[in-house]
């Protein structure tokens, strides 16, 4: 898991001014998934990879969430996260744990697991996707939206590997889809775009 630390650590660093560096990147991506999602009353929810609240902030405002579980490795940026969030009173928690350690949570706790921006990052993504299973109550949505490794952004992406501390393994749309069927999902919605130096994909699945 050392890949994985200095990938937290990175992120630790940045937290006191990740949201103004990476704005234009983040206000995209977010926007892009808010129009997709969907969440019902009294539904619950785990970002797994939650960063500063930034998605929180808008799932609360424009969902009635039952309960909102934020978790991010990187403590620094959840404490940004708690932060923004102190004055919320709905039902609002926060752990530390990398996504691939997310099977100390109860089983079938989650109508809806959010993975945003930060697939790309987990350096055991199968084991990552085993996690969501076990924690998806049955029927369960996966809403993931992240680096599309495709076209020229293979290129990109290499590029990003081999000069960054942090772990970087980008999935192209189909590589994920197939790894998601493999992990007993069905995907229902997918698209994929590109966006400046980026190329993305989203997709729900069950």
């Amino acid at each position: 898991m050392k890949k994985a630390k200095q990938t937290a650590d990175y992120y630790n660093k940045q937290s006191y001014k990740y949201d103004r560096i990476y704005r234009s990147y983040l206000g995209h991506t977010h926007q892009k998934l808010l129009e997709q999602i969907e969440i019902r009353p009294g539904e619950t929810v785990l970002d797994c990879s939650a960063g500063t609240g930034l998605l929180a902030e808008q799932l609360l405002k424009r969902f009635d969430i039952g309960r909102l579980l934020l978790n991010d490795p990187a403590s620094e940026m959840l404490n940004v996260a708690k932060e923004k969030l102190k004055s919320e009173k709905k039902d609002v928690a926060y752990t530390h744990y990398f996504a691939e350690e997310l099977n100390r949570l109860s089983p079938e706790t989650f109508d809806h697991i959010i993975c945003l921006n930060s697939f790309h990052y987990y350096v055991d993504q199968p084991r990552a996707l085993s996690n969501f299973r076990m924690l998806l109550k049955p029927g369960g949505t996966l809403w993931m939206l992240d680096w599309n490794r495709a076209g020229f952004f293979i290129i990109n992406s290499k590029l990003i590997d081999w000069f960054s501390s942090m772990n970087i393994n980008t999935r192209s749309l189909y590589e994920t889809k197939s790894m998601l069927t493999k992990h007993g999902f069905t995907v229902h919605q997918q698209e994929k775009w590109r966006f400046r130096l980026w190329n993305f994909f989203f997709v729900k699945a069950e």
